[in-house]
């Protein structure tokens, strides 16, 4: 056969044109870097100033934050009791497993590997290999989730007093098993599952609680643990040597089931992203979780639907019920609060007891307010039923209110003190506390929730970082003011009948706020119907007038 006929047939009038190959994806990166950076709009000094401003904060506030670390460190070193020396064994443990159960936790939510639109529209759709294309996002989301994870274990190590080997090696194996937590999910991705992911997060959760209660009955004395000093680096060392081989073995198989996500799935987490940081960068947390709820009602698809009870506000109050039925996760996480205060008592904290557990109240509570939050968000749908503002948000809120007073009832024994440097209070007192703690968590939670979005359209707010909407920054408050309001009376060491008053103002305020938004909305709708009339009347004056003449 001849050179001529292996070769494609020639075009009417030239020689034949050469063969096509495709680009690869670091050519088609670099074809998108080049353009970026052929449409910048800053220049390098600007640039460079910008930089020198973000390092010379990052260093006053890490200088800050090191010299806070050191200070706690020194202190706790210097306590050699038993729930101290608990203390520095165990709860590494519980730093250990919390790193993991967040790093599975969002590695499920957004990915870990996802793709943004752009490329998902050009790159993904080119002749290339996907794995080659995702390569990078797996070691950089890997390589993220390590260094995240080493500053939480050598932060939780530290403010333990434990010794600066067993900082290093708490630091190496928790950012380890975080990675090789990341690398594990990015493995379960490329074959589509995550009920192992989801069950493994889980697990790693209930470990971390299970070390806060041991720390908690060693130093009620239940519990009675033989520690050594050089036990904490031989667990981390242990752990450390695991999480290499599950992190080399799933980082491999990750690698090799690159070319099988769906570009769906990708996209899916590249919009997540997109979203939240938008919310962030407007500073409206609420509008963040808001889009992760979305997220989590669309991965379930549909529920199976259930008849409402009861008659008038009691058919809202039954709802939130059924909500919170098909959706139990948040009584895992209000569970797993009812510890913070116990293990508060025993590390020597009393003091902070009532402000670490209304905070910890606070953050569980939100998940259990969705109900509200769509009433309070949509006035179009409040006006729709026959009940005030005042009434709906009762009734909405009243199942987190009766898992707040459960709550304060299983608090209750952490407020009489028993650890380290606790202060020996009366039952009656210590009853007291924990109801106030726990409605500062429920007044903050129902604060968090009702909160406005920012009104960019509204005017804005001069300042030497440039103009912002009055709301902005006040958001990020929001919810955290009123449970330090709160509980600051038995901070300072006054009765937490003071506490009560204040979070019974609180609630009047928060009530009146929710009537006084129902008038002004009702007295806008009724100045629009008078306008509509006025424009009414007058074109039938003209029209009478013109017919006249």
């Amino acid at each position: 056969m001849s050179t001529l006929d292996t070769t494609e047939a020639l075009p009417p009038g030239g020689a034949p044109e050469p063969a096509l190959t495709p680009a690869s994806p670091r050519a088609l990166k670099r074809l998108i870097r080049d353009w970026r950076r052929g449409r910048a709009t800053k220049k390098l000094g600007e640039v460079f100033h910008d930089a020198y401003i973000a390092l010379i904060g990052a260093l006053m506030i890490g200088a800050m934050l090191v010299n806070v670390v050191i200070k706690a460190q020194r202190t706790v070193a210097q306590c050699d009791s038993a729930s101290c020396l608990s203390a520095r064994t165990v709860l590494p443990w519980a730093g250990f497993a919390a790193a993991v159960a967040v790093a599975l936790a969002v590695s499920r939510l957004f990915g870990p590997v996802l793709a943004s639109a752009a490329e998902g529209f050009w790159l993904l759709d080119a002749p290339i290999s996907r794995t080659q294309l995702l390569r990078a996002r797996l070691l950089g989301a890997v390589a993220a989730a390590f260094g995240l994870g080493a500053a939480l274990g050598a932060l939780v190590a530290a403010l333990t007093g434990s010794p600066a080997p067993e900082v290093v090696a708490w630091a190496a194996a928790t950012g380890l098993s975080a990675a090789a937590a990341v690398a594990f999910a990015a493995a379960q991705q490329g074959v589509e599952r995550t009920r192992l992911t989801h069950l493994v997060g889980y697990l790693f959760g209930l470990v971390g609680v299970v070390a806060l209660l041991l720390v908690v009955a060693v130093a009620a004395g239940w519990v009675q643990l033989g520690v050594s000093d050089d036990v904490g680096a031989e667990l981390a060392l242990v752990l450390g040597g695991f999480a290499v081989l599950v992190l080399a073995t799933s980082y491999l198989l990750a690698q090799v089931r690159l070319k099988q996500i769906r570009r769906t799935r990708l996209l899916s987490g590249g919009a997540l992203v997109s979203g939240i940081s938008g919310a962030f960068f407007a500073l409206d947390i609420g509008l963040a979780r808001d889009i992760v709820v979305e997220r989590r009602a669309v991965e379930k698809g549909h529920v199976k639907p259930q008849r409402g009870q009861g008659v008038g506000v009691q058919a809202l109050t039954w709802r939130e019920w059924q909500r919170l039925r098909r959706f139990p996760q948040p009584l895992v996480v209000l569970a797993a609060t009812v510890v913070v205060p116990y293990a508060a008592d025993a590390l020597g904290m009393s003091v902070l007891t009532p402000v670490l557990a209304a905070l910890a109240l606070f953050g569980a509570l939100i998940p259990t307010l969705g109900g509200l939050r769509v009433l309070t968000r949509t006035g179009g749908l409040a006006r729709c039923l026959p009940f005030s503002l005042a009434q709906i948000k009762i009734a909405s809120i009243t199942v987190p209110a009766v898992l707040a007073a459960v709550w304060a009832v299983l608090t209750t024994a952490a407020h009489l003190g028993f650890g380290d440097g606790a202060v020996d209070r009366s039952i009656p007192e210590a009853s007291l506390m924990s109801l106030a703690t726990a409605a500062a968590g429920l007044l903050a939670a129902v604060r968090w929730t009702q909160a406005k979005g920012v009104d960019f359209s509204a005017p804005m707010v001069s300042t030497q970082a440039g103009a912002f909407p009055a709301g902005l920054m006040t958001n990020i408050f929001r919810g955290f003011d009123v449970a330090i309001l709160v509980t600051a009376p038995m901070l300072l060491g006054f009765s937490p009948v003071w506490s009560l008053v204040i979070a019974g103002i609180a609630a009047a305020v928060l009530l009146n706020s929710m009537d006084a938004e129902s008038v002004r909305a009702r007295q806008a709708e009724q100045r629009k119907e008078l306008e509509k009339q006025r424009k009414l009347r007058d074109a039938a004056l003209t029209q009478s007038k013109q017919r006249k003449r």
